[in-house]
């Protein structure tokens, strides 16, 4: 292996686990939301190494409390499934740098092959993107209305 291929490998890999060990291990969503529910309390927390506190008593508001977790839920899905097309779509988007060693290159020329690359990108972002800023605005509002409660 030559080294432009360990620093691809070594770029790819430092990426992923960066963003595997925040997503899995530090429960970290775009959102910035994460929740935990303890008898009849709800405790919701924002952030990702200082996290602010809120706990919310819900006796009265189970509803809005399994809206809210629903919606978290629907939140960590999503940026899971990012995380997975993620480390699909890296591989192609590093070798762009490495014209001499990307796959297909005696069926693709190089233009076509950032062309379709590119394509990608912009397709799943046009997709993925849009979803997050639903989730995200549902999951504000939805904090809102049980703190101001």
């Amino acid at each position: 292996m030559d080294k432009k291929i360990i620093g691809i490998t070594l770029t790819y890999a430092i990426i992923m686990m960066s963003l595997i060990l925040v997503t899995f291990i530090g429960e970290w969503n775009p959102s910035g939301y994460s929740y935990s529910l303890s008898n009849e309390t709800l405790t919701i927390e924002k952030g990702l190494f200082s996290k602010e506190t809120t706990e919310i008593a819900i006796e009265d508001r189970i509803d809005q409390a399994i809206s809210f977790s629903l919606s978290i839920s629907e939140e960590n899905q999503q940026w899971r499934m990012d995380v997975i097309v993620i480390g699909l779509l890296l591989p192609f988007l590093l070798l762009l740098f490495v014209p001499d060693r990307r796959p297909f290159k005696k069926q693709l020329s190089y233009p076509w092959f950032a062309l379709i690359v590119a394509a990608l990108v912009v397709l799943y972002a046009s997709y993925s993107v849009p979803a997050h800023i639903t989730e995200i605005s549902d999951i504000q509002n939805q904090v809102d209305r049980l703190v101001q409660e």
